[in-house]
C-alpha cells in the first residue's frame, strides 16, 4: 500500500511509520516541521490538496491531534481546528477527487462515560477533547472510513514525549512518590499491538466505528502495581489515590473501559488480555527495570 501518515511525528506515529515500512509499504509522512516527506498546516483544505493530491495514497492514517485534554478546554477554537476541522478537510479533498483513498482516523476512548465496558454507541462526552474528537468521527464518516478509539501503553520512540507506562516505569525506577488512580479504569493496548492492527485496518479497509482495546480492563493504579511486580520494582512509593484529588481544569471520565469485541468479530483476530499486556510491558522495559 501506499499510506500517508498525517501528523507522524508524535507518540503513535514515531512507532507506526517504522513498522509500516517493515511490513513493505510505500509510507510517506507528513510533520509540522522540515522532517517529513510532506509539509503544509492542514487547518487549511488548501494545504491538505497539497499535501494529498500529488501522492495518491491507497490509506490516509490521520493522527493529528490536540491531546492535551486541559488544552482543549481551555481552547476549544484550537481543539476545533486540530481535531475537527482537519478531518474535514481531509474528508472533502477526498470526495471532491473522486479519490479511492481510505482515511483511517484514529480517535479517543474519552467519548465515554458511565458505566463500562462501552460498545461503540455508548458515547457519553465529558469534556471539549472527547467533544472534538467525536465530531471528527462525524467528520470521517463522510467518506470510506474506519474509526479506531483506542488508549495505549509502551515504550515511546518519540524523543520527550513519554507514554503513561514510561512515566510509570521511570517513577518506580528513580523511587519517586506518585499517586495511582483506583477510580479510573481503561483498556489500554500495547503500543506494539496497536500498531499491527492499524496496519490491519490499512489493508482490510473494514468501514465503521471501532473500539480497539484490551479484552478486558484496569484501573490504572492496578495497572501500575501489576506492572512493577512483573518489572521486580519496589510498589512502597506508589499510593492509591482518587482523581477528583488533583486539580483538573476539564472534566475526566472515570470509566472509559471498552469492549472491543466488534472489531475482534469484523477483523479475524483476537485482541489481548490486560495480564497478556502487562507480560509484554515486562519484556519491553525489562532494560529499564535492571
Amino acid at each position: 500500500m501506499r499510506v500517508v501518515i498525517l501528523g507522524s511525528n508524535g507518540l503513535l506515529g514515531s512507532s507506526l511509520v517504522p513498522y509500516l515500512k517493515t511490513c513493505g509499504h510505500d509510507v510517506l509522512t507528513h510533520t509540522r516541521g522540515d522532517r517529513g516527506d510532506l509539509h503544509g498546516d492542514l487547518t487549511s483544505a488548501d494545504a491538505v490538496g497539497n499535501v494529498l493530491s500529488g501522492v495518491a495514497p491507497d490509506v490516509i492514517v490521520n493522527l493529528a491531534a490536540l491531546t492535551n485534554v486541559d488544552e482543549c478546554e481551555l481552547s476549544p477554537q484550537t481543539a476545533y481546528l486540530t481535531n475537527v476541522r482537519i478531518v474535514e478537510n481531509i474528508a472533502t479533498w477526498i470526495s471532491a477527487n473522486g479519490s479511492a483513498s481510505h482515511l483511517i482516523q484514529v480517535s479517543t476512548d474519552q467519548v465515554y462515560g458511565g458505566r463500562g465496558p462501552h460498545k461503540e454507541h455508548d458515547v457519553m462526552l465529558s469534556n471539549y477533547y472527547g467533544f472534538s474528537k467525536y465530531a471528527g468521527e462525524l467528520a470521517a464518516a463522510r467518506v470510506a472510513s474506519t474509526v479506531l478509539r483506542t488508549n495505549f501503553i509502551g515504550p515511546s520512540q518519540c524523543r520527550g514525549k513519554p507514554s503513561l507506562s514510561d512515566w510509570l516505569v521511570q517513577s518506580l525506577v528513580k523511587g519517586d512518590a506518585i499517586t495511582v488512580f483506583d477510580d479510573v479504569r481503561f483498556s489500554p493496548l500495547s503500543l506494539t499491538r496497536l500498531v499491527e492492527m492499524i496496519e490491519l485496518a490499512g489493508r482490510a479497509r473494514q468501514p465503521g466505528v471501532f473500539n480497539l482495546g484490551s479484552s478486558d480492563d484496569i484501573s490504572k493504579a492496578d495497572l501500575a502495581f501489576a506492572l512493577a511486580e512483573a518489572l521486580g520494582l519496589s510498589e512502597k512509593q506508589m499510593t492509591r489515590g482518587s482523581s477528583n484529588a488533583r486539580p483538573l481544569t476539564a472534566n475526566r471520565p472515570k470509566d472509559m473501559s471498552m469492549d472491543s469485541s466488534r472489531f475482534e468479530q469484523l477483523f479475524g483476530v483476537r485482541l489481548p488480555t490486560i495480564r497478556e499486556v502487562i507480560k509484554s510491558m515486562r519484556e519491553a522495559y525489562k532494560h529499564e527495570a535492571r
